[in-house]
């Protein structure tokens, strides 16, 4: 039995992609730490836009732009949001539109060699973040209407969004889920991205707080979180929470434990059509027997209100 999400240590819930008025936010950096903090949050990551923000251990503090910051039993992770400045446009100049999460790395002096740059690759933008320790994220691929081949370019990335809630309605058109993206690069180009959802949120008016990744680590401190992303220990939710995802391989079966008020599964994979694509979920248990040819799987688990969790696709050759 292979344990595809491990259980063994704390779970903690996260959010790391986030803005405030240091960059394009609403609200200031207080307000934004006090809002996830009041909703049970555990840690987040303070992304404003090409201005990086420091790491802050529970129960610490520290200063950022001059002001001290006191994290209370929270953690905070240093974090910025880089990017091409591309608007996949014809127009003279314009470049494609890649957008990276930059979250733990060991200075806030990060991307000092290229913030200037009105469009570095996303590869360079990828290369800096893990030469300052930190952990590189693709933002809302959908949103972005990234080419899924572009993925080549992003040689290093930690992990993608399959969720972005400012990328939905009121806020946006619907380009929130970007779960195709994660099919189509672990089907043709074999590359099985870990799955985050992130709420990006900017306006503090009902897009915050709506989604969160939640992390299996030994403690709530910067270093376990970090190997804990690292390793792929995580899932992405809109609510719901998962218990277990085992891979039994004599069986050739998925199980998925998760909470009950999960009642439909789907489980995608490079297959086009799978009799057991699609059931229903009776007690916070699905199982899922692979069909021949598949050779990767992800599930999504939903509530009868549409929220849902996400996890990442495993390989199961």
């Amino acid at each position: 039995m292979r344990h595809l999400i491990k259980t063994d240590q704390n779970w903690y819930q996260g959010n790391l992609h986030m803005h405030t008025d240091r960059s394009d936010g609403h609200v200031s950096t207080a307000e934004a730490i006090e809002t996830y903090r009041k909703h049970g949050y555990d840690f987040i990551a303070l992304t404003d836009h090409r201005r990086p923000s420091i790491t802050i251990e529970p129960n610490s503090s520290g200063i950022l732009d001059g002001n001290e910051i006191h994290m209370k039993d929270m953690l905070l992770l240093s974090g910025v949001e880089w990017d091409t400045h591309g608007r996949n446009t014809s127009l003279p100049g314009d470049v494609s539109c890649f957008h990276i999460l930059g979250i733990g790395m060991d200075s806030n002096e990060f991307g000092s060699d290229f913030d200037q740059d009105l469009h570095p690759e996303p590869q360079q933008i990828i290369e800096t973040i893990k030469k300052d320790g930190g952990f590189a994220v693709l933002a809302h691929p959908c949103w972005s209407v990234m080419d899924p081949a572009a993925i080549t370019e992003c040689e290093g990335i930690g992990a993608a969004e399959i969720y972005n809630a400012v990328s939905d309605i009121p806020w946006n058109g619907q380009r929130s889920d970007s779960s195709a993206w994660f099919d189509i690069w672990a089907t043709h180009y074999n590359a099985l991205i870990p799955a985050m959802a992130g709420d990006d949120v900017h306006q503090y008016s009902g897009d915050e707080c709506r989604s969160f990744t939640m992390v299996n680590a030994e403690s709530l401190s910067r270093n376990a979180i970090m190997r804990s992303l690292a390793e792929g220990n995580f899932y992405a939710s809109q609510g719901p929470k998962i218990k277990e995802l085992t891979f039994d391989e004599e069986t050739k079966t998925i199980h998925v434990a998760c909470t009950k008020d999960v009642v439909m599964a789907c489980f995608y994979s490079n297959h086009i059509w799978t009799k057991e694509r699609f059931q229903h979920v009776q007690n916070g248990n699905a199982v899922y027997h692979l069909a021949e040819g598949e050779s990767y799987i992800r599930a999504e688990l939903i509530t009868a209100d549409g929220r849902k969790a996400w996890t990442s696709p495993y390989s199961v050759l």
